[in-house]
């Protein structure tokens, strides 16, 4: 038995729970995938209440029922809701999910705005489902769009056996402060626990906020870095949450007697953090409103300092032009050797295994003695051009893996064209004295330009793409960044088949 509350309509397709009952679907399927309006004639009516939603205007009548509309060309079933006012039905929603049943429904305010809104809670298969529409003043409803952050978290904290008192306990707390409350308790628990080292500490941690979603501010989650603050070679973990530029923050931890402790909170908005080898500290970098600061943050005792390093403008107008340009001191010419740090999502912990790797100074050696995998320099045209099988995997974890695909349909597959590669180049990303193939694929009316690296690993080979990390690559695996802003850079790529991901690379 699992709980879902309804989330806006771009994540409802997606879930769990709101398919056709394989076992139960009340109404009969007319294949015609030209068919566009509603088919009333099948309405399969699940139950219907008299409300007043709007003070003064009288009641309504809300109808929620099962018919057909049409989904990506195919006729499917769903679960919609009437408001029918004065016989004439003024408004309809398509709920995009299909249910059994319906077993409590009713109308209250849960937005705090005096009009009463829709709730209801049904079944769909073995799932309970929750969904929760605002009504506005011209009775136009649209999904309760807090629960959008938060609404699976408070799910699980509730159990089961969910019902409109419930509900309504909660409307009354306080969404925000509700789930913030759940929040601050798993965090607190999460640092009560003892573990065996930084890695499983740090790993295990991420999951437990990763699944609030929310700080106890209810301020949403968004990434996280690691990085050796103090160079006592136990890295501290950055855990950043932002609803916006103006309202970002991030928690520092550092794994002291087998625990996650937080040690600061830091204000971080329109910031961007940059390693500091050159002692105690990890560098951010302020920017807004026409001006930019450096500051080095530094631990000692597990208590932060704060210094600043520059502070300038980087607004200037142009003498040539007359126009008024932007332009940002590069890192570099505060710290020569400071870099930038790649950040991570929090629930992609794969850089927190490879930390030791990520952080090492890694020389260049442009010079060393490379060979192609079986010793054969045609080995990967080959691939391409006699349609090989390969394994794709996504450089950041987040879109599709495609397990033995040919060539050809992996590069349609991310809906690219096999015409389009150019800029093919080899280089040992891995430093085993082997080369890999790094080539693009161009730029079409959906994506800008891709990089693909083809790896052999074993038997099999691997192909990762995303978008491109530098404008150039060295023989021994450095993507150049060579740009005008502050953030030069260059990156590397670490990978174990079918995990992968960039980041900044010191140098």
């Amino acid at each position: 038995m699992r709980l879902r509350i309804i989330l806006p309509m771009i994540l409802l397709i997606f879930t769990t729970g709101c398919g056709v009952s394989a076992e139960k679907a009340p109404i009969n399927p007319e294949p015609d995938d030209k068919v566009v309006e509603l088919y009333s004639d099948s309405k399969n009516k699940l139950i219907e209440i008299e409300s007043e939603p709007i003070p003064q205007q009288g009641s309504v009548q809300i109808q929620v029922y099962n018919d057909y509309d049409i989904d990506y060309g195919i006729k499917t079933p769903f679960t919609f809701i009437d408001i029918i006012k004065d016989n004439e039905v003024i408004e309809t929603i398509n709920t995009y999910c299909y249910l059994d049943s319906v077993t409590d429904m009713d109308c209250f305010d849960f937005n705090d705005d005096e009009i009463k809104d829709i709730a209801i809670i049904g079944k769909s298969a073995s799932d309970t489902t929750v969904f929760l529409y605002e009504v506005n003043s011209h009775y136009l409803c649209q999904a309760y769009s807090p629960w959008w952050d938060v609404g699976d978290f408070i799910l699980e904290s509730l159990g089961d056996e969910f019902s409109l008192n419930e509900l309504k306990t909660i409307s009354s707390e306080g969404l925000d402060s509700y789930a913030g409350m759940l929040a601050k308790n798993a965090i607190s628990s999460a640092e009560k626990a003892t573990y065996r080292d930084y890695k499983s500490a740090y790993i295990d941690f991420l999951k437990v906020i990763d699944e609030c979603g929310v700080d106890e501010h209810c301020v949403p989650l968004e990434r996280y870095w690691i990085y050796d603050i103090d160079k006592d070679l136990t890295p501290e973990l950055l855990v950043l949450y932002r609803d916006c530029e103006a309202n970002s923050h991030v928690f520092v931890y550092t794994y002291t007697d087998n625990k996650v402790k937080n040690i600061v909170e830091i204000d971080t908005d329109y910031s961007e953090f940059f390693a500091y080898p050159s002692g105690n500290g990890i560098m951010q970098h302020r920017a807004c409103s026409g001006g930019e600061e450096y500051f080095l943050l530094s631990l000692n005792d597990n208590k932060f300092t704060s210094k600043e390093l520059y502070s300038g403008c980087t607004g200037y107008e142009n003498p040539e032009t007359g126009d008024y340009d932007t332009k940002f001191m590069p890192s570099r010419d505060v710290v020569p050797d400071a870099y930038f740090l790649t950040s991570f999502a929090p629930d992609y912990i794969y850089p927190i295994e490879k930390y030791e790797e990520i952080s090492a100074n890694v020389s260049s050696q442009d010079n060393k003695k490379y060979t192609f995998p079986d010793n054969d320099p045609d080995f990967y045209s080959e691939i391409m051009e006699k349609d090989g099988i390969v394994n794709a995997v996504s450089v950041d974890g987040t879109e599709s893996i495609y397990k033995d695909i040919h060539f050809s349909d992996f590069i349609r597959a991310i809906e690219y064209s096999p015409s389009e590669i150019h800029d093919m180049t080899y280089a040992d990303l891995n430093s085993d004295n082997v080369y890999e193939c790094v080539f693009y694929v161009s730029e079409n009316d959906n994506y800008r330009p891709a990089c693909i690296i083809m790896s052999k690993q074993g038997d099999d080979i691997f192909a990762y793409y995303g978008y491109p990390s530098g404008t150039g690559i060295t023989k021994d695996g450095f993507f150049i960044e060579d740009s005008d802003d502050y953030s030069h850079c260059q990156y590397r790529v670490q990978y174990d088949k079918e995990k992968c991901f960039y980041y900044s690379a010191p140098y």
